[in-house]
């Protein structure tokens, strides 16, 4: 089982984490800070230095030190964990950015419940284009965007600090 040994306050860690979800691959997370037996695991992983997230992938080799999301998916691909395809599937689920979520589902929300102040004729199409953006802010996937070949994750839409690109959105 692969084994990420980091800490609740790092970003890479929070992104190595977030990106194993993504890809739906079982794995135990241990906070470092919490555990000192995991921390001397750790250390002993990067030479005796302490940096944060150390992936074991559990196959007794070299441990991932602070990977980007690409070198994690490569790692996973070498070791057959995943294919090239399951990589690209598992990402094109998810294709709307975390703060592209939160305000999706608030506007989404926000629809549904004004429209019950708009006039009659307008109250359904108003709920449903409502429940629409609020669904696709829940789920994290937008037809729209899927059809389009288009993704807002790893750009401002996603996270901010971690944001790879300065464009909202890009092909996928």
């Amino acid at each position: 089982m692969i084994t990420v040994y980091g800490a609740d306050w790092c970003e890479d860690t929070r992104r190595s984490l977030r990106h194993l979800r993504r890809l739906a691959v079982v794995h135990q997370y241990i906070n470092i800070d919490e555990d000192s037996v995991a921390l001397e695991r750790a250390k002993s992983l990067n030479g005796g230095q302490r940096r944060t997230p150390t992936i074991d992938l559990g196959i007794g080799g070299t441990a991932l030190v602070e990977p980007d999301n690409d070198t994690l998916s490569s790692a996973l691909v070498e070791l057959q964990m995943l294919t090239q395809q399951d990589v690209h599937e598992r990402l094109g689920l998810q294709n709307v950015g975390d703060l592209e979520r939160a305000m999706r589902a608030g506007i989404g929300t926000f629809m549904v419940i004004a429209a019950g102040a708009a006039p009659r004729s307008m109250r359904w199409p108003l709920r449903a284009i409502g429940l629409a953006t609020a669904f696709t802010g829940a789920t994290g996937w937008c037809p729209v965007y899927y059809s389009s070949g288009l993704s807002s994750l790893d750009g401002p839409g996603d996270r901010r600090d971690e944001a790879k690109r300065g464009a909202w959105l890009t092909r996928v």
